[in-house]
């Protein structure tokens, strides 16, 4: 069977997996909004995928960025004083990568704590160094703490991979000498060649989140990871803007999906149309006072003349759910 236009690369990945012929994981990023902020839309994928090719881990938002956040097969706690900084907010500013939050500390009784449902092989860290930041402890199981500097000359992204004995338990902790900013942190998993699939979605995002994201340090997260295929959730919540200026929306997204394809031009590029959506006030009718946001149609036209012309894959959420007023229906 041929793959999808627009997929084919991220098949061409599959074969080789099935094909025994390499060793790192099938390895998928999505970003996106409230759809993928939780595990109730991508759990499915998900599981999917690590039924089929076995678990190699995912990617974790930075602590516990957001009241819900309860990625599954973790348990994750954050104690102490932690800034936690979204980059939602029109007018925020410091550094932000692919996950969309940070976390930051000082404070040498501050720590974030996990526990995996699975054996832990490695862990991925992703902070954010600088002339004055400080140092972390990382604890694996009952092993003694490791001690690793983000204090650099220059400021930007500081990665750190440390193996692990197959714990269960994960500890992070500022050490007390300066200020620690996590970006966000990955457990891999020992299944070989596994699958990785890494969802970091922000509630009530657009696209124009990306725009507040450190370019620099997307471009080299996106490139450490490496992934076999790339999508791109966004949409929603700028279907429901009346005032959406669809031209400059493009355009934004545009920039966003060049950086990506800069950084990993292997990878396999997704957009995913939005979902039917339902709203009480303008729109066109569907009954019962409900009202389809007017600007949907025009953003998934947005999303699949985009993927046209960049040889990406588009998937219309719309339609999967049954066309206009199945939200309603």
């Amino acid at each position: 069977m041929s793959a999808p236009q627009g997929l084919e690369r991220f098949h061409a990945a599959i074969e080789e997996v099935e094909a025994g012929g390499r060793l790192q994981p099938l390895t998928i990023l999505h970003l996106g909004d409230s759809h993928v902020s939780l595990d109730t839309f991508t759990r499915g994928l998900r599981q999917r995928w690590q039924a089929r090719f076995g678990n190699a881990g995912r990617g974790l938002m930075p602590g516990v960025p957001f009241r819900y956040y309860a990625p599954d097969g973790y348990d994750i706690e954050m104690k102490g004083s932690w800034d936690v900084a979204s980059s939602l907010p029109r007018d925020a500013s410091g550094p932000f990568g692919i996950q969309g939050f940070r976390v930051s500390s000082g404070d040498g009784d501050a720590a974030v704590s996990l526990r995996s449902e699975n054996p832990v092989s490695a862990v991925e860290i992703e902070a954010y160094g600088g002339p004055e930041a400080g140092a972390l402890f990382l604890k694996l199981g009952d092993a003694a703490p490791l001690k690793l500097q983000t204090r650099q000359a220059v400021p930007g992204l500081v990665r750190f991979h440390v193996p692990a004995a197959e714990v269960h338990d994960v500890r992070l902790a500022p050490a007390g000498t300066g200020v620690v900013t996590l970006l966000g942190w990955t457990i891999l998993s020992p299944a070989t060649p596994g699958a990785r699939y890494d969802s970091h979605g922000v509630v009530a995002a657009t696209a124009s989140i990306t725009g507040r994201w450190d370019e620099d340090v997307v471009r080299a997260q996106v490139a450490a990871m490496n992934p076999d295929l790339v999508i791109l959730g966004f949409g929603t919540n700028e279907g429901f803007n009346n005032g959406l200026d669809t031209a400059s929306y493009r355009n934004e997204l545009a920039g966003f999906v060049d950086l990506l394809m800069e950084a990993a031009p292997e990878a396999s590029l997704a957009f995913l149309g939005p979902f039917d959506g339902a709203r009480q006030g303008t729109g066109e009718a569907c009954g019962g006072g409900w009202a389809t946001p007017p600007k949907l149609a025009a953003v998934r036209s947005v999303l699949a003349s985009l993927a046209a012309e960049r040889g990406a894959f588009f998937w219309d959420g719309g339609a999967a759910m049954g066309g206009r007023c199945s939200a309603d229906e």
